[in-house]
């Protein structure tokens, strides 16, 4: 895994890191979540990447837990949309160990358009990154 350059943004409950060398975010989401907090988690992330020009993304759910399965049409429509239009082209998203979580993460699979989305169990920290690494587009001369 990379050295993140840029801390974007640092809480308890969410971290977002920056490497401009590949166009990464890695955000990181702990704690307990509902429709609520997801919500509001997924509007700091867009408020903090309007200047990164990435177009990979990171999404490390594994340490989420709690029901936030209401919020799962807004995300997968709303959320993901929003990302599409900032430049993410694909995101890997890691998965929670809590039950409750990965049910809500199915349940936002559905909605989601526009962006390549891959869901990586919560021990697949590695093949996440690599398959997000074969998504960097070729340098050109």
């Amino acid at each position: 895994m990379p050295v993140f350059d840029t801390v974007l943004l640092d809480t308890p409950t969410l971290t977002v890191l920056h490497e401009p060398s590949i166009q990464l975010l890695r955000v990181v989401w702990r704690g307990q979540y509902d429709a609520e907090l997801a919500k509001a988690g997924c509007e700091q992330i867009l408020d903090h990447i309007c200047h990164t020009r990435c177009s990979l993304m990171l999404n490390d759910s594994s340490e989420v837990y709690g029901d936030w399965w209401k919020a799962s049409e807004w995300v997968g429509q709303v959320f993901v949309a929003e990302l599409g239009k900032r430049g993410i082209r694909a995101a890997a998203w890691i998965n929670a160990m809590d039950w409750p979580s990965r049910h809500s993460v199915a349940s936002t699979l559905p909605h989601v358009q526009g962006v390549e989305v891959r869901i990586f169990d919560f021990d697949e920290q590695e093949a996440a990154h690599a398959w997000l690494l074969s998504k960097v587009p070729p340098a050109t001369a």
